[in-house]
């Protein structure tokens, strides 16, 4: 995935246009990443996740959310480790 931005403790991804909003820009930061691995990536009853505020399939959204993780786990490290932990993860890289 190509981000627009990025720093050490955000990313900023282009949305397409869909039915509901026309093209736009989204951040995400290490702790709406650690937060959807800790509630939304479990969840196998439903079909619908969200990543800071981006609601979709929940294919795409994974896919996201694990671009993001690849990309904070080489700026950030201790960030993203930081970030699990307070949501009761033990991170394992």
């Amino acid at each position: 995935m190509m981000f627009k931005r990025f720093g050490k403790t955000y990313v900023v991804i282009g949305l397409a246009e869909d039915w509901q909003y026309p093209a736009r820009k989204k951040k995400i930061t290490i702790a709406d990443v650690a937060e959807y691995f800790a509630h939304q990536a479990c969840n196998m009853t439903s079909g619908m996740r969200c990543l800071a505020g981006i609601y979709g399939d929940w294919r795409m959204i994974d896919y996201i959310a694990q671009d993001c993780l690849a990309y904070f786990k080489q700026a950030n490290v201790e960030g993203m480790r930081r970030a699990a932990r307070k949501l009761g993860l033990e991170p394992r890289f």
